[in-house]
């Protein structure tokens, strides 16, 4: 009997260490959100999209939400990334998806090159970083994806 509760107790201690040990390495969890196209087909700023999480969840200093949870979300609620650049839609968009950090943003046409305009919002506290890049095409673009990502995440997790 005594020996039971010895194994508990020590099966109790080690639990306690890995939650306290997840909790302080938790990684922030991102809602990437589908680019809005502009002069751009959909496809071309759905693939954008997908190949921004990809990256940002690569890199191991976060995590993706759920892309099927973000999507539903939107269509529930009747919103565009546009909409999720006022504080008040994006913390509760947040809240609902678990994340800590939003990221909306646009692929665009202008004078024969193609641009991403991305703002990475911050629900607690509230913050937001903005950056936008212009290649000759969209490939050229996704292959400046490393950096882009690695800009956005340097601002908002120093």
């Amino acid at each position: 009997m005594r020996q039971n509760r010895l194994e508990l107790l020590f099966a109790a201690a080690v639990l306690c260490s890995a939650v306290c040990a997840w909790a302080e390495t938790k990684l922030p969890v991102i809602a990437v959100v589908p680019f809005e196209a502009a002069g751009v087909s959909q496809e071309d700023a759905d693939a954008f999209t997908a190949r921004f999480a990809e990256t940002l969840a690569a890199g191991g200093t976060t995590s993706a939400a759920d892309s099927r949870d973000v999507n539903t979300l939107l269509a529930q609620q009747g919103l565009v990334a546009s909409d999720l650049i006022d504080a008040e839609r994006s913390a509760s968009f947040a809240a609902e998806t678990g994340a800590d950090f939003i990221i909306v943003g646009k692929l665009f046409s202008l004078g024969g090159s193609v641009g991403a305009f991305v703002t990475m919002i911050g629900v607690k506290p509230p913050s937001a970083y903005v950056t936008v890049r212009q290649a000759e095409s969209v490939d050229t673009l996704m292959a400046e994806m490393p950096g882009l990502c690695e800009e956005l995440l340097g601002n908002a997790l120093e």
